[in-house]
């Protein structure tokens, strides 16, 4: 759609039919279109390798899904415990071990925020982190746990790091031949530059020690030879397939969970979305019906997600309607400068985090500590929506100034009271 991005990719599995179109250009003012071996960066889509490496190692009695963590990692690196209950390696692989969303991020590089994460400095990390909650309870999404599975399972199978354990187990024996963590200079030139939401360049992301979050470079192709394997496991990793297929969780709200995959409502369509500082990814598959969808761009939109949904929903013969994108109405810049300041979370799962929201040249920036700035759009004086992920903010206003701010996201509201500080 016009627009939507600088870039974007989609491929289809239709039984045994495979289409993949590449739609816009690839650089300002330039004709040169993307297509199936055009290379972006997948983000946390990432999160489902890392989760069918974990069931590789299980298969091949490497390591057992009940392991703790801890037996896997070199000695002077701690996990922490809940009282006396370990950190299991399913926990890590369904986002319920009771880490926080993300490590300390200080002195990170707001452009490329994970790079500084060394194996060493995920050591000091968690040496002085505390699980805040039992251990395969309760489902929060944690890029510090996916991450830390990837580095612990290369390390006890004696690999020097997360992309050497990706391609021996997975990329390798898949014929995945651009799916990699580090490009040489042939992929790298292949690779799409990235863009912000506003269509604006961007930079390309380095998750280190963490790459099994989020690191992964692949293309269009190379999934779509991952998602025949989803469909028909058979091979040297269909066991391994198979098992991280299996729910292993389900929380509050239906929201389930197998190694690495998020399960639809249906209860039949695996999937995982990602996203970087310059790029959005979608993966979908319905193994039972023999349909999957993918969709890689080189631009940090979350709408991608919403076309990914209606592609296989169309693959299905449901009659969906076209997808509309909404458009930011004109606020007076001095409304927006009320807005600004700092926000703190009260009560329920986000307890104490602080959202500070600024006015820039290009409008009102949102960021959460330890997460990227994004922009937010007008849609009207005191309701705000983003393009880079789907979730929306409310002002709640008390004279000239907002008292709160809510934000609504994953089915979620959460209220942040305006904690002091003043325009910025």
């Amino acid at each position: 759609p016009a627009g939507l991005a600088n870039a974007f990719v989609a491929g289809v599995i239709d039984g045994e039919t495979t289409l993949v179109r590449g739609y816009g250009a690839l650089d300002h003012g330039a004709a040169r279109a993307p297509d199936g071996d055009t290379l972006f960066e997948i983000g946390s889509i990432s999160k489902v390798f890392t989760g069918l490496l974990l069931a590789d190692a299980v298969q091949r009695g490497a390591a057992a899904l009940d392991d703790p963590v801890q037996k896997l990692l070199p000695e002077g690196v701690t996990v922490p415990k809940w009282e006396e209950t370990p950190v299991l390696l399913w926990h890590l692989a369904t986002h319920t071990s009771g880490l926080p969303r993300l490590p300390d991020m200080k002195g990170s590089d707001p452009q490329d925020p994970y790079a500084h994460f060394t194996p060493e400095r995920l050591g000091a990390v968690l040496a002085r982190l505390r699980v805040r909650r039992e251990p395969g309870a309760e489902y929060e999404y944690s890029n510090l746990g996916a991450g830390l599975l990837g580095h612990a399972l290369a390390v006890h199978q004696g690999l020097p790091d997360y992309d050497a354990l990706l391609r021996e187990r997975i990329a390798g024996p898949l014929q995945m031949a651009d799916t990699h963590v580090v490009l040489d200079p042939a992929r790298a030139a292949r690779q799409a530059p990235p863009h912000d939401a506003d269509g604006e360049p961007a930079h390309t992301w380095q998750l280190a020690a963490l790459a099994g979050a989020g690191g992964i470079r692949s293309t269009v192709h190379d999934l779509l030879r991952f998602l025949r394997v989803q469909i028909s496991p058979e091979g040297p990793l269909g066991d391994a397939v198979r098992l991280s297929q299996q729910k292993r969780h389900e929380g509050a709200r239906g929201l389930a969970m197998a190694l690495g995959w998020h399960f639809a409502r249906d209860g039949r369509t695996l999937w995982h979305n990602g996203q970087t500082g310059g790029y959005h990814g979608y993966l979908a598959v319905a193994p039972a019906t023999r349909r999957a969808v993918c969709i890689l761009a080189n631009t940090a939109r979350g709408e991608f997600d919403l076309l990914g949904e209606r592609l296989l929903q169309r693959l299905h013969g449901m009659v969906v309607e076209p997808q509309s994108f909404e458009v930011p109405v004109a606020v007076e810049r001095a409304q927006l400068a009320r807005c600004a300041g700092r926000y703190r979370a009260g009560l329920g799962a986000a307890l104490g985090a602080v959202l500070t929201v600024e006015l820039r040249e290009r409008g009102l920036f949102a960021q959460i500590v330890g997460q990227p700035a994004l922009r937010l759009y007008p849609r009207s004086p005191t309701e705000f929506f983003y393009r880079a992920v789907v979730a929306s903010i409310t002002f709640e206003f008390d004279g000239e100034r907002p008292k709160a701010l809510v934000l609504h996201q994953d089915g979620r509201d959460t209220r942040f009271e305006r904690s002091g500080g003043g325009e910025r």
